[in-house]
């Protein structure tokens, strides 16, 4: 009875673990006290329309969701470009971006009832990478054995742009000099 209620216990502790957060903004600043500085500064702008939080079994990846005009794209790269940290990463993407989660937040009573994303700011916290990915536990190993992430080093914040389908005119975007730019687009064939 005992061991039942042992393994009865582990499953509920696994699935809690397990879960994404999904929500709507304001987003409590003290949710990213633990990335790099300035993080908070990008999740609180007005275009947030909502976020989630992953991945499954340890979480501590943060997605935050945008959509705005060229103004609020470029408010969110002054933001984003005065987080504190060693490299930056921007990759433009075509777009736009249909989010399955944002896409979910009218379920959730939000007045959000568009899966549309402009723009999405990533960032990790570190002790979350370093306990996924750069642990010493054997069943989490396991776990992403097969993942590109498992051994690498904490990554760049990053602020993905999905051009095309909503209101940013790209000719009027000014990408700050700090941040590394990746175009994605130029990359199709």
């Amino acid at each position: 009875m005992c061991m039942s209620a042992f393994a009865i216990g582990l499953l509920m502790a696994l699935r809690a673990s397990a879960s994404i957060a999904v929500g709507t903004p304001p987003i409590d600043s003290q949710l990213l006290r633990d990335c790099p500085d300035g993080s908070a500064r990008v999740a609180a702008l007005s275009s947030c329309v909502g976020y989630w939080e992953g991945p499954p079994f340890g979480g501590g990846e943060w997605h935050i969701q945008f959509r705005g005009d060229g103004d609020a794209l470029n408010q969110a790269l002054t933001n984003f470009a005065a987080i504190k940290f060693p490299q930056l990463d921007v990759v433009i993407h075509d777009g736009p971006k249909n989010d399955q989660f944002i896409g979910n937040l009218p379920k959730l009573g939000a007045d959000n009832t568009s899966p549309r994303v402009d723009w999405e700011f990533v960032v990790w916290e570190p002790k979350n990478w370093k306990s996924l990915y750069n642990s010493t536990n054997a069943a989490l190993a396991r776990i992403f054995k097969d993942d590109p992430r498992l051994g690498k080093p904490y990554p760049a914040p990053l602020l993905n742009i999905y051009i095309g389908g909503g209101q940013v005119d790209w000719d009027n975007v000014k990408i700050p000099a700090n941040v590394y730019v990746d175009d994605e687009r130029s990359k199709k064939q």
